[in-house]
């Protein structure tokens, strides 16, 4: 394989990773669930966890290569470019924060206090998890928009594509109320879609190139 090829497939790896961790995490306790589920949760699912930690580690450290990669293709729009990266940052710090909290259950379950185990279950799916997940959602996304609007490499499409979900990343949880509570984290599944495309297309310019 052209080594051309690699540094924008790693968004395609990124987003396989970080969505199988999610999956493989399964439903995990919710802020207001009991003390005894929690523990009885992280007791039943120690390899669930210690794995989608690993999963999405690997997945946060991919995608900062390729949001590197990405940056890189619009080297005249500095701006723009460091807000995608420090988008990319902010996000990165989100799912590196839940991979390390996902493994640290795993491992302490059973051996400290029932009620810590709950505080960090809280903390791991909790408002700081998804606004830094969100918020770097929107940044990465407002900067390769406004990348991709001034810089040509990918369509105009893609860049409203980007703008779009920004906006609903943007949309602070706990706001809208009801099945909109979380709107937010549609964002991030668009943000996945769209590294998919924009992947595959920045490969086939490289190859082509």
């Amino acid at each position: 394989m052209d080594a051309k090829r690699l540094p924008p497939l790693s968004g395609v790896v990124a987003i396989v990773l970080i969505f199988a961790g999610f999956i493989v995490a399964g439903n995990t306790p919710k802020g207001t669930t009991s003390t005894a589920k929690v523990v009885a949760f992280y007791g039943e699912h120690t390899a669930a966890q210690t794995t989608s930690g690993v999963l999405l580690s690997l997945g946060a450290l991919l995608f900062l290569v390729f949001a590197a990669t990405f940056a890189a293709r619009f080297r005249s729009e500095q701006g723009q470019a460091a807000l995608c990266l420090l988008g990319a940052g902010v996000l990165v710090v989100g799912l590196a924060t839940y991979a390390g909290l996902s493994i640290a259950m795993a491992d302490v379950v059973g051996h400290i206090d029932s009620s810590a185990l709950q505080a960090l279950s809280v903390l791991a799916g909790g408002p700081v998890f998804v606004f830094l997940l969100t918020v770097g959602t929107s940044a990465f996304l407002l900067g390769a928009a406004a990348m991709v609007f001034t810089g040509g490499v990918l369509p105009r499409w893609l860049a409203w594509w980007a703008v779009v979900f920004a906006v609903v990343g943007a949309i602070p949880s706990h706001v809208l109320g009801g099945t909109l509570d979380h709107i937010g984290l549609l964002a991030f599944a668009g943000l996945g879609i769209w590294t998919l495309i924009a992947s595959v297309i920045l490969t086939t310019t490289d190859a082509t190139a």
